[in-house]
């Protein structure tokens, strides 16, 4: 089995990469650039024998992709990008659909986010557009909707940390923040079931405020500044109020928030 993954440069292909050797199948990623680190004709960084192999493709422009998916059984659609949505998201999937299905993919898998068709957010209305064409394109296929990542919930958290003296945040929105590595973990499982259509929505942990996790990460990061709560209005921040992106019951991560911190910024100091 030949197995691509697209976002081949992005933190959860990283994770699926590392979780190759239970595939047992051989890894091609795509992306614009050729990936950092790693050779991707060199060893896995698992130390799998088999060879990642490297395709450049643009979902853009269309440009690789029908090299990319050639001799392909199966994507993982990890490529997305919330500044150019429209483009990327939904017209790149398209083009990714159109160029799986003439070279006989038999399973794309589309990586979505819980809580798109309730939240109107520009980005997630484009990952339901995006959605909808997996679901109605030419190749049997999997969505599986996840919570945000513990990446990104950092990521926001390290920004209103710049702000001088206090953070502001609207600390009563809530998440479900899960690993991007179990959620490859979920992908890879996903892969060797075969296509599903809708798979369970897949959660972390636990569902907490953004207050909450602003406490541990101030723990975990050492940072001091007093939180400033905020309010946001209008229709997408209060269906992050009401936590319209958690998931009350399906399957759920294993690494919570505040272990995904001690890992973090211990790493860090070290």
């Amino acid at each position: 089995m030949r197995v691509l993954i697209t976002g081949g440069t992005g933190a959860l292909a990283r994770e699926i990469i590392a979780l190759g050797g239970t595939l047992n199948a051989s890894l091609r990623l795509t992306s614009r650039h050729r990936p950092t680190g790693d050779s991707p004709t060199g060893d896995s960084p698992t130390g799998d024998p088999r060879p990642l192999d490297w395709a450049a493709a643009d979902l853009v422009t269309g440009e690789g992709l029908s090299d990319a998916v050639r001799d392909v059984n199966a994507v993982i659609h990890t490529a997305s990008d919330f500044r150019r949505s429209h483009l990327v998201d939904v017209k790149g999937t398209q083009r990714l659909l159109d160029h799986c299905g003439k070279a006989g993919v038999e399973h794309l898998i589309y990586v979505s986010i819980v809580g798109i068709d309730q939240i109107p957010y520009r980005y997630y209305q484009d990952k339901l557009v995006a959605e909808r064409l997996v679901e109605s394109g030419p190749v049997p296929f999997t969505i599986l909707r996840a919570t945000q990542f513990h990446s990104l919930i950092d990521q926001q958290l390290t920004a209103a940390a710049r702000f001088p003296a206090v953070m502001p945040l609207p600390v009563r929105f809530r998440f479900q923040s899960i690993a991007t590595r179990d959620v490859a973990a979920r992908l890879v499982h996903l892969v060797l079931e075969g296509p599903a259509q809708h798979a369970p929505d897949l959660g972390g942990p636990e569902i907490f405020s953004l207050g909450d996790a602003a406490r541990a990460w101030k723990s975990a990061t050492g940072i001091t500044k007093r939180v400033l709560p905020i309010f946001v209005p209008g229709k997408t921040a209060a269906g992050f109020r009401a936590g319209k992106n958690t998931v009350a019951s399906g399957v759920r991560g294993t690494i919570s928030w505040r272990e995904w911190l001690a890992q973090r910024y211990l790493l860090k100091r070290e």
